[in-house]
């Protein structure tokens, strides 16, 4: 039986509930998208959502309270785990740790290999987030394309100073220091390790 295609608009705030969660892209969503429904939130407030809800940290949409602040904002490498699975929470991170990556991006990151990768993610991001004032702000990063460590980025929420706020409590409008530098390009390696065969390919 032909698989069942969903038309899609594109960039939806709530996604219909009709639409499964595997045939969401990237390309149909924003940080700011949600669906509820299926346990997958948006924790970037406005501060209409904060009123609305009387605090922070809850889903911008229906108040869910699914993640420990304060033990996500210690930027404890050693607690990546927990952080990866409370990224997961929201949907444009879940996305990102699922959808199907370009099949060059793979290509291109089992050619670089992880000690290119680790040098390459350090240069990407101090260029793209690590500035005081970062060019393009917010759409920085791109969606997609042939490079793992975009990717990354979104998947960890170190794609702009916004998501690096909220979720890593990085304050914006400053230079990022070697330390938190230091956390972001592992959190970006330690993606790039479950989602690129980097064992398979050495198997070979």
């Amino acid at each position: 039986m032909e698989e069942e295609k969903f038309e899609k608009k594109k960039k939806f705030k709530r996604v219909p509930a009709e639409i499964p969660v595997d045939q969401i892209t990237p390309l149909d969503i924003t940080c700011g998208s949600t669906k509820c429904e299926d346990e997958l939130h948006c924790f970037r407030m406005s501060n209409k959502d904060i009123k609305k809800h009387g605090r922070k940290g809850v889903c911008k949409e229906c108040g869910a309270d699914l993640v420990d602040w304060r033990r996500m904002h210690e930027n404890d490498i050693e607690d990546a785990e927990y952080m990866f699975n409370a990224l997961k929470t929201e949907l444009i991170r879940h996305v990102y740790w699922h959808t199907e990556i370009n099949p060059e991006a793979i290509e291109i990151a089992l050619k670089r290999g992880k000690n290119d990768l680790a040098t390459r993610a350090r240069k990407l991001l101090g260029q793209k987030v690590g500035k005081a004032q970062n060019w393009n702000e917010g759409r920085q990063t791109p969606m997609m394309g042939k490079e793992i460590i975009t990717y990354a980025q979104h998947a960890t929420a170190t794609c702009c100073r916004r998501c690096m706020e909220y979720w890593h409590n990085i304050t914006p409008g400053t230079a990022l220091t070697e330390e938190q530098l230091d956390y972001c390009v592992e959190l970006v390696l330690r993606y790039i390790d479950e989602r690129v065969p980097f064992e398979e390919e050495q198997n070979k």
